[in-house]
């Protein structure tokens, strides 16, 4: 695999990339605390990556002022430089890279208004991951025109544009330079990573010279094409974009998916602590009681020991402290471990409920552990983590005993259409003991 360097990118875009087995290490350029270690580039590196940041104070102009020297005779021999320019002093740009451009300073530009180039190898992963466009810079002195996309660079070779701001100045550009080149993009925030696998994963070459490609290749140029072949390429090059853009929608899809509600109910699986008790709280929500309280939330302005987590309440109608008092109530105790539930821990059930009938006098209630233990294994692996005992306590006492997993297993079901919201609710009411929902 390919020697990456990362510079001023999170460990957590390194760990993705190291999880597909690339070779990436971890760099800073000191911008964010104005440090004074010099840069270096390991010479076996390959490809590097660079994000510009608007970190507070930018660091010195002066800082890394001899890197891009050094940077520039190793493009030359072939390394990849690809930078996402997401604000910060345009000397965090230069100091690094150069300033082939000739800018004085980043100014900013509308990321739904990019007009990209159609004709640019890049075209394929602008439009895939164009709603993830979080940062976009004009990295240009000029506007070259309408339909012009290239301009010379100093010296040999030529900068192709690969993206426009809408007032015509270029925001992305591509830099050819002897056998590597500077790729500079904007920032795609989230998308930053998967950017980053596009290019390790494309096998084209940005910095391969049209010389270089075999002879018979310009019997392919547009010279030499009838107007119906073009017709069937054109409406291949339709089809292909409207399948990349599709695409992109249904990933942004899942990962609104994934923040909107999967990952909040994988918790009830892998989640400890206060992250337990929010899943848990985000389900029961889910199941559609009329109220579902946050007992510290509920008394956070009272000094007095919180104890069980979550009550359950059926009526929407009335406060929660008249309900408390008229009501049926479910007390829910949010609990978790690596190993099997405690005695003590089973033991606060009827304890809290006594309280709480003595406190609010109500005798109309029933406590319900909800635990994730065994949580660093399978759920499909886990035993029961309650004993006999216990299980026959809670019987006795009319509580319950139910893993996370199994409420988990509950809101699946239900998503699934195979019970319903209703029918839950009035198992977990009913049920003593073990609680296990039959479906």
């Amino acid at each position: 695999m390919a020697k990456i360097l990362l510079i001023d990118f999170d460990e957590a875009e390194r760990d993705h990339l190291a999880s597909e087995k690339y070779d990436v290490e971890l760099a800073l350029t000191g911008w964010r605390s104005d440090g004074r270690k010099a840069l270096e580039i390991p010479a076996e590196t390959e490809i590097l990556f660079y994000r510009t940041a608007a970190y507070a104070g930018g660091g010195s102009p002066e800082l890394h002022a001899g890197l891009r020297e050094t940077l520039a005779g190793l493009v030359e021999k072939g390394l990849r430089v690809v930078c996402f320019v997401g604000g910060g002093k345009i000397h965090q740009l230069t100091n690094v890279i150069g300033n082939e451009a000739g800018l004085k300073s980043l100014e900013s530009a509308r990321p739904d208004s990019i007009l990209f180039n159609p004709r640019a190898l890049f075209h394929v992963p602008f439009e895939r991951f164009k709603p993830f466009l979080s940062q976009v810079y004009k990295v240009f002195p000029e506007a070259p025109g309408e339909g012009v996309w290239e301009a010379r660079a100093s010296g040999n070779g030529k900068l192709e544009f690969l993206a426009k701001s809408v007032d015509g100045y270029p925001v992305s550009l591509l830099m050819k330079r002897g056998r590597g080149y500077v790729l500079l993009l904007p920032s795609f925030g989230a998308g930053d990573a998967e950017i980053m696998d596009y290019i390790l994963r494309d096998r084209s070459s940005f910095s391969e010279d049209p010389s270089e490609r075999p002879a018979a290749d310009w019997i392919d140029d547009e010279d030499y094409v009838f107007p119906e072949m073009k017709a069937l390429l054109a409406k291949r090059e339709q089809e292909r974009q409207r399948h990349e853009l599709a695409m992109a929608e249904i990933d942004r899809q899942v990962r609104e998916m994934q923040a909107g509600g999967q990952e909040t109910f994988h918790g009830l699986l892998t989640a400890e602590g206060q992250d337990l008790k929010k899943a848990v709280f985000s389900a029961l929500q889910h199941l559609g009681w009329g109220r579902v309280v946050d007992v510290d939330d509920y008394w956070k302005k009272v000094i007095r020991n919180k104890e069980e987590d979550i009550w359950l309440i059926d009526s929407v109608d009335q406060p929660v402290e008249v309900s408390m008092r008229t009501e049926n109530l479910i007390l829910v105790l949010v609990r978790d471990g690596k190993n099997w539930a405690t005695d003590d821990e089973c033991a606060l059930l009827q304890r809290f409920k006594g309280r709480r009938m003595q406190e609010f006098d109500n005798t109309k209630m029933k406590a319900v552990l909800v635990g994730n233990y065994f949580s660093e294994t399978d759920p499909k692996l886990r035993g029961n983590p309650f004993s006999a005992i216990q299980i026959d306590e809670a019987l006795k006492d009319g509580n319950g005993l139910m893993t996370s997993h199994e409420l988990f297993a509950a809101v699946k079901t239900e998503k699934e259409k195979r019970t319903t919201k209703a029918a839950v609710r009035a198992q977990l009411k009913d049920k003593g003991g073990l609680i296990t929902f039959d479906f």
